[in-house]
């Protein structure tokens, strides 16, 4: 039989859901009081999920101010070849994808992308742009080439989840990030459309993945809102940047 899951996790992963979804907008969680009568639990409950969410970093006590929202950011790691659905669960969300454009194209239609995987003539490259959520919130932008010659086989339905997982599971692939370049630009009209957005600045990220044996097959554009990721070199503590409370 099934365990039943702890009244305080199931709070925890309650809160996780209305932070993400933006219900505490004015940044102050409510009371413990106020949470206790609201779940009809005891204060002790109600501190455990609290002090969780501390420690996973979306929330913040102030002595004398109250329980504040952490802004919600996602934390990627320089080269480690990790998905942006694996991105999204790492803060308790759910990720999607929307499929805005699919191609497939020649290596003689696109000479640089060409000669980055090693490809000529009628060789297969995918290209497609797809827009990123979590939660259904959009917050990002991807545009992908992938090489036909070691892609292959790509069925667009695979594209609305986990593009590294249908690599990993179906294919046998395990990517190897490298190269990035990273740099901070406005968005363009159309993304603004896409994501909702109209001056927040966008961290456009670029990288190429490998093989294991060295074979280039993927090049990556991803123009992420800037208030919702932050690039590391390392897996060490990173203090957060917070606004300071009014």
């Amino acid at each position: 039989m099934r365990k039943k899951t702890p009244i305080y996790k199931e709070i925890r992963a309650d809160l996780i859901r209305e932070i993400i979804d933006g219900k505490y907008c004015n940044k102050q969680l409510p009371t413990e009081l106020e949470l206790c009568e609201h779940y009809n639990v005891s204060r002790m409950t109600v501190n455990k999920a609290l002090s969780l969410l501390v420690h996973e970093g979306f929330i913040r006590r102030i002595p004398g101010k109250g329980t504040f929202v952490n802004t919600i950011e996602i934390q990627k790691r320089i080269a480690e070849p990790r998905g942006f659905s694996q991105d999204i669960n790492t803060i308790g969300a759910t990720p999607g994808s929307k499929v805005l454009e699919f191609k497939i194209l020649q290596a003689k239609d696109n000479d640089e992308i060409a000669k980055l995987f090693h490809l000529q003539g009628d060789a297969l490259i995918y290209y497609f742009v797809r827009l990123r959520s979590a939660n259904g919130t959009p917050i990002a932008i991807t545009r992908t080439y992938l090489s036909g010659e070691v892609v292959k086989d790509l069925p667009q339905q695979t594209l609305e989840r986990s593009l590294y997982d249908y690599l990993k599971t179906e294919l046998g692939i395990i990517p190897k990030c490298d190269d990035y370049q990273l740099r901070a630009r406005n968005a363009t009209k159309q993304e603004k459309s896409w994501l909702g957005t109209t001056d927040e600045p966008i961290l456009e990220v670029r990288h190429i993945s490998y093989t294991q044996a060295d074979l280039p097959f993927e090049y990556n554009e991803s123009a992420y809102l800037g208030s919702k990721f932050f690039f590391v070199s390392s897996p060490a503590y990173h203090p957060r940047f917070e606004e300071e409370e009014n």
